[in-house]
């Protein structure tokens, strides 16, 4: 059994905490879709989809947490060698691609909604069956991934601390590939993000004008939501790319060291979306009180499309 650091500390606890809370608000979304039709739109769909893909991550780092600091199943899993250590060798760049493909479909969607609110695109965008929006969130991430997946090579330094050793191959193709796809797909994220703003700015000074206070403030929910998703996933990122430098150290002192943040990176980047959501999202909010307090306000469904085409709605969830 190894000693908890802060850093394991906060990530159990965050588990416990925020976890439960995901999940039902995941469940609730599909459950309500047969009543609420705000629940039907393509943005709760792939916010089901990465909220699939964030709680699949903090599982399977779980089981690791619970064999090395826990010491239950330790001996299993370093008995299941080499299937194991490559599993969770691959397993948390590979989740990293799947959310950072998901961030990059749900600002698609929001640029679709917001910017081109009655193009082909966001048409059949809003038709698409939902089924079909969760496989192309998975299939992308997986497809993407599938060249480090075809060169891994990995094992558990020793039954108690479970480290895993990655060959230098597996280390150098699975940090190309986060990368490639991390700047190819950012790119295209603030594009997309610096055009929505644009259009939230020329509502904002058309909607001073109608004096629609209601569409500034959910814009200002929307930007940021979109903003701080953006700000995890280069944080998380930002410390592939140290574990990749730091993979060619002899000595691996330093890399276990840099590991103990992982749970902190990788974790967060999957705790923030609950937290979002309860802090910014109406609907979701809506929905907390009716569930537990039996009551809910109706929120005003004006968006940054229909207040620069008055007269017409653009469907979807807001934020």
């Amino acid at each position: 059994m190894l000693t908890p650091t802060w850093q394991m500390d906060l990530f159990i606890y965050q588990t416990i905490i925020l976890i439960p809370i995901y999940i039902f608000m995941l469940l609730d979304f599909v459950i309500s879709r047969g009543k609420h039709k705000t629940f039907q739109s393509p943005y709760y769909t792939l916010m089901v989809s990465q909220g699939i893909a964030d709680i699949a991550t903090i599982t399977v780092f779980s089981s690791l947490v619970l064999a090395r600091y826990f010491s239950f199943g330790n001996l299993f899993l370093y008995s299941l060698r080499p299937f194991m250590p490559i599993f969770y060798a691959n397993s948390g760049p590979m989740m990293f691609v799947m959310r950072i493909v998901g961030v990059f479909l749900i600002t698609t969607q929001r640029y679709l909604t917001v910017c081109r609110s009655h193009g082909t695109l966001n048409f059949h965008l809003n038709n698409c069956p939902p089924i079909l929006l969760i496989l192309l969130h998975w299939f992308l991430g997986t497809l993407i991934y599938f060249p480090a997946l075809l060169n891994s090579d990995a094992t558990f330094e020793n039954e108690i601390s479970l480290f895993i050793m990655t060959s230098s191959i597996h280390a150098q193709v699975f940090s190309v590939t986060v990368t490639t796809s991390f700047f190819t797909i950012g790119l295209s994220i603030v594009i997309m993000y610096s055009r929505i703003a644009v259009v939230m700015m020329k509502a904002r000074r058309k909607g001073r004008m109608s004096n629609k206070s209601s569409t500034r403030v959910q814009d200002a929910r929307l930007t940021f939501h979109v903003f701080v998703l953006i700000v995890f996933c280069i944080i998380c990122f930002v410390y592939y790319l140290g574990e990749f430098v730091l993979s060619f150290d002899v000595d691996r002192t330093r890399l276990k060291a840099f590991r103990l943040y992982y749970p902190t990176v990788s974790g967060n980047l999957s705790f923030i979306n609950p937290i979002m959501l309860l802090t910014f999202n109406r609907d979701v909010q809506c929905r907390i009180r009716k569930v537990f307090c039996g009551c809910c306000y109706s929120s005003p469904k004006v968006t940054v499309a229909s207040v620069i085409r008055p007269g017409k709605s653009e469907t979807g969830g807001m934020v």
